[in-house]
């Protein structure tokens, strides 16, 4: 089985079309490839000679790059001046402009992705602003609905207290065994027990109140066995 490709990643990256075909007729021209260029690249950048490799990304690099490109030039037209080419002439000066127009552009383009990125951030910075202003009224806004409530089930519960109904009530009564039900309403416990087991609970409720003297409606827990009034 092959080995070929293992222990690689393939790599892509945006480049600009001209530009990359340009990087490719000059490898060719120094018989190489552009992948075995950025390879050497590569590893010169991570090996001992890192420094060197950061020092040639510098400013040192836009000034070896221009006068390698201005002697290129002038020894190109010094060339072509002898041979009275005037049309290779235009050529190169036309070359030599637009070299220059993309340096501009590219500068330009670069400060105003600057720009964009620090005009992002204020418009975020603003918008958290205002979030957490939202955020503060509306935590404000339901503390004064708390508080509203709170006043109002006090004002409820004062009001119940001060019912005069709820006075005939207290002290509360206490649950009742069979015969001390049946004592209470008058009746015999037969009775009592009878209509428990015939009637539903409400009709045994309102049985008992029509009976007891104080109007009390009664019923039975089945739990402990008792008779309770009815709530």
């Amino acid at each position: 089985m092959s080995n070929t490709g293992r222990k690689k990643k393939l790599a892509s990256f945006n480049c600009d079309q001209r530009k990359w075909e340009q990087f490719i007729a000059c490898c060719n021209s120094k018989g190489t490839t552009a992948t075995a260029t950025l390879l050497e690249f590569i590893e010169l950048y991570l090996g001992d000679s890192q420094d060197k490799v950061d020092e040639i990304g510098g400013n040192d690099l836009d000034e070896r790059l221009d006068s390698k490109i201005k002697a290129s030039v002038e020894k190109y037209l010094v060339e072509s001046n002898k041979n009275h080419s005037s049309s290779t002439n235009e050529t190169i000066r036309a070359i030599c402009e637009r070299l220059d127009k993309l340096e501009s552009e590219f500068s330009n383009e670069s400060n105003s992705n600057q720009t964009t990125a620090i005009d992002n951030l204020a418009n975020l910075e603003q918008k958290i602003e205002k979030m957490t202003a939202r955020m503060t009224q509306l935590a404000e806004a339901i503390i004064k609905i708390q508080d509203y409530l709170n006043n109002q089930q006090r004002r409820g519960q004062k009001s119940y207290y001060n019912n005069s109904s709820f006075k005939a009530h207290t002290p509360r009564m206490q649950p009742l065994t069979e015969e001390g039900l049946a004592k209470r309403l008058g009746v015999s416990e037969e009775s009592v027990r009878k209509e428990r087991i015939k009637l539903p609970p409400p009709l045994f409720v309102a049985w008992c109140k029509s009976k007891d003297r104080s109007g009390i409606g009664w019923e039975f827990n089945e739990n402990t066995g008792l008779y309770q009034p009815a709530s």
